[in-house]
Protein backbone atom coordinates (compact mmCIF):
# COMPACT_ATOMS: atom_id res chain seq x y z
CA UNK A 1 0.00 0.00 0.00
CA UNK A 2 2.08 2.87 -1.22
CA UNK A 3 1.00 6.64 -0.63
CA UNK A 4 2.57 9.71 -1.66
CA UNK A 5 1.37 13.27 -1.97
CA UNK A 6 -0.51 14.30 -5.85
CA UNK A 7 2.36 16.93 -6.17
CA UNK A 8 2.25 20.30 -6.33
CA UNK A 9 -0.21 21.35 -8.71
CA UNK A 10 -3.56 19.91 -9.96
CA UNK A 11 -2.60 18.87 -13.24
CA UNK A 12 -1.27 14.96 -13.50
CA UNK A 13 1.62 14.80 -15.92
CA UNK A 14 4.96 12.42 -15.93
CA UNK A 15 6.93 15.23 -14.34
CA UNK A 16 4.81 15.94 -11.48
CA UNK A 17 5.13 13.60 -7.59
CA UNK A 18 2.95 11.06 -8.64
CA UNK A 19 3.36 11.10 -12.55
CA UNK A 20 6.86 10.22 -11.98
CA UNK A 21 6.22 8.08 -9.63
CA UNK A 22 3.81 5.56 -11.92
CA UNK A 23 6.08 5.95 -14.84
CA UNK A 24 9.38 5.59 -12.81
CA UNK A 25 9.63 4.19 -10.06
CA UNK A 26 6.47 1.83 -10.05
CA UNK A 27 7.15 0.67 -13.70
CA UNK A 28 10.51 0.21 -12.31
CA UNK A 29 10.17 -1.48 -9.21
CA UNK A 30 7.09 -2.88 -8.76
CA UNK A 31 6.48 -4.35 -12.13
CA UNK A 32 8.41 -6.62 -14.14
CA UNK A 33 10.00 -6.27 -18.24
CA UNK A 34 7.11 -8.50 -19.11
CA UNK A 35 4.26 -7.15 -17.78
CA UNK A 36 5.72 -3.39 -18.64
CA UNK A 37 5.89 -5.07 -22.44
CA UNK A 38 2.25 -5.42 -22.63
CA UNK A 39 1.07 -1.75 -21.41
CA UNK A 40 0.44 0.74 -24.09
CA UNK A 41 3.35 3.25 -24.07
CA UNK A 42 1.25 6.69 -24.42
CA UNK A 43 -2.48 6.59 -23.30
CA UNK A 44 -4.02 9.86 -23.76
CA UNK A 45 -5.36 10.89 -19.61
CA UNK A 46 -8.14 13.24 -19.47
CA UNK A 47 -8.27 15.84 -17.05
CA UNK A 48 -11.52 17.73 -17.04
CA UNK A 49 -12.13 19.63 -13.57
CA UNK A 50 -15.42 18.41 -12.00
CA UNK A 51 -16.76 20.77 -9.58
CA UNK A 52 -19.24 19.92 -6.69
CA UNK A 53 -22.81 19.12 -7.79
CA UNK A 54 -21.27 18.28 -11.79
CA UNK A 55 -21.50 15.57 -13.75
CA UNK A 56 -18.59 13.15 -13.43
CA UNK A 57 -18.92 13.12 -17.11
CA UNK A 58 -17.04 16.62 -17.10
CA UNK A 59 -13.61 14.36 -16.58
CA UNK A 60 -13.38 13.38 -20.02
CA UNK A 61 -15.92 15.23 -21.86
CA UNK A 62 -16.74 19.30 -22.20
CA UNK A 63 -20.36 18.76 -21.38
CA UNK A 64 -22.48 16.14 -20.32
CA UNK A 65 -23.61 14.94 -23.55
CA UNK A 66 -20.09 12.60 -23.87
CA UNK A 67 -20.22 13.90 -27.63
CA UNK A 68 -16.84 16.70 -27.36
CA UNK A 69 -13.86 15.43 -25.64
CA UNK A 70 -12.03 17.72 -22.94
CA UNK A 71 -8.73 19.36 -24.46
CA UNK A 72 -7.19 19.10 -21.01
CA UNK A 73 -5.40 15.89 -20.79
CA UNK A 74 -1.62 14.76 -20.73
CA UNK A 75 -0.29 11.34 -21.97
CA UNK A 76 1.88 8.94 -20.12
CA UNK A 77 2.12 5.54 -19.68
CA UNK A 78 0.30 4.84 -16.73
CA UNK A 79 -2.10 7.04 -15.12
CA UNK A 80 -4.88 6.97 -12.17
CA UNK A 81 -8.78 6.60 -12.94
CA UNK A 82 -10.75 9.63 -13.29
CA UNK A 83 -13.68 10.40 -11.20
CA UNK A 84 -16.53 8.14 -12.38
CA UNK A 85 -14.42 5.22 -13.52
CA UNK A 86 -14.98 1.93 -11.92
CA UNK A 87 -15.66 3.41 -7.89
CA UNK A 88 -18.02 1.93 -5.70
CA UNK A 89 -16.64 -1.27 -3.98
CA UNK A 90 -12.93 -0.79 -5.94
CA UNK A 91 -11.89 0.33 -2.59
CA UNK A 92 -10.30 -0.99 0.13
CA UNK A 93 -12.81 -1.02 2.75
CA UNK A 94 -10.81 -2.93 5.23
CA UNK A 95 -8.35 -0.10 5.74
CA UNK A 96 -9.79 2.43 7.68
CA UNK A 97 -9.71 6.21 5.90
CA UNK A 98 -8.15 4.51 3.46
CA UNK A 99 -8.36 6.85 0.65
CA UNK A 100 -7.28 7.20 -2.73
CA UNK A 101 -6.04 9.74 -5.44
CA UNK A 102 -8.38 10.34 -8.60
CA UNK A 103 -7.08 12.12 -11.64
CA UNK A 104 -9.89 13.89 -11.56
CA UNK A 105 -9.08 18.14 -10.79
CA UNK A 106 -12.17 19.89 -8.84
CA UNK A 107 -10.89 22.72 -9.02
CA UNK A 108 -7.87 25.24 -10.03
CA UNK A 109 -6.43 24.27 -6.96
CA UNK A 110 -7.97 21.23 -5.45
CA UNK A 111 -8.10 17.67 -6.83
CA UNK A 112 -10.32 14.61 -6.23
CA UNK A 113 -9.45 11.00 -4.23
CA UNK A 114 -11.96 8.52 -3.45
CA UNK A 115 -12.63 7.27 0.34
CA UNK A 116 -12.91 3.76 1.62
CA UNK A 117 -17.38 4.04 1.68
CA UNK A 118 -16.42 4.88 -2.27
CA UNK A 119 -17.21 8.35 -1.87
CA UNK A 120 -15.63 11.19 -3.34
CA UNK A 121 -13.59 13.77 -1.83
CA UNK A 122 -11.42 16.74 -2.80
CA UNK A 123 -8.79 18.85 -0.86
CA UNK A 124 -5.31 20.60 -1.90
CA UNK A 125 -2.54 19.70 -3.62
CA UNK A 126 0.24 18.34 -0.87
CA UNK A 127 -2.27 18.61 1.83
CA UNK A 128 -2.32 14.54 2.64
CA UNK A 129 -0.75 11.58 1.53
CA UNK A 130 -2.83 9.17 0.06
CA UNK A 131 -2.73 5.50 -1.82
CA UNK A 132 -2.27 5.18 -5.29
CA UNK A 133 -4.04 2.50 -7.50
CA UNK A 134 -2.56 2.89 -10.88
CA UNK A 135 -4.24 2.52 -14.24
CA UNK A 136 -3.21 1.39 -17.53
CA UNK A 137 -4.27 0.34 -20.97
CA UNK A 138 -2.87 -3.04 -22.45
CA UNK A 139 -1.56 -3.23 -26.34
CA UNK A 140 -3.85 -4.62 -29.06
CA UNK A 141 -2.10 -7.76 -29.19
CA UNK A 142 -2.61 -8.56 -25.22
CA UNK A 143 -4.33 -12.34 -25.12
CA UNK A 144 -5.84 -14.39 -22.63
CA UNK A 145 -3.96 -17.34 -22.52
CA UNK A 146 -5.57 -19.59 -19.79
CA UNK A 147 -8.32 -19.07 -16.74
CA UNK A 148 -11.72 -17.74 -16.30
CA UNK A 149 -11.46 -14.36 -14.63
CA UNK A 150 -12.88 -15.63 -11.40
CA UNK A 151 -10.32 -15.45 -8.12
CA UNK A 152 -9.67 -18.95 -7.90
CA UNK A 153 -8.38 -19.24 -11.68
CA UNK A 154 -7.37 -15.56 -12.88
CA UNK A 155 -7.24 -14.76 -16.19
CA UNK A 156 -3.54 -14.97 -17.60
CA UNK A 157 -2.53 -12.48 -20.36
CA UNK A 158 0.56 -12.37 -22.65
CA UNK A 159 1.80 -10.53 -25.84
CA UNK A 160 0.60 -12.70 -29.04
Amino acid sequence: FVQTAFGNDITFSKNNAIGSFLNGEYLNNYVDKKQSDMIEDSTIWYLGAVGEGTSYKLAKYTDVSGKTLTSNSTSTKVGLLRLGELLAGQTDKYISNAHYWLLTPYDSSRVRDIGNSSDSYFLPVGWADYGIKPALNLKSNVIITSGDGTKENPFEIALQ
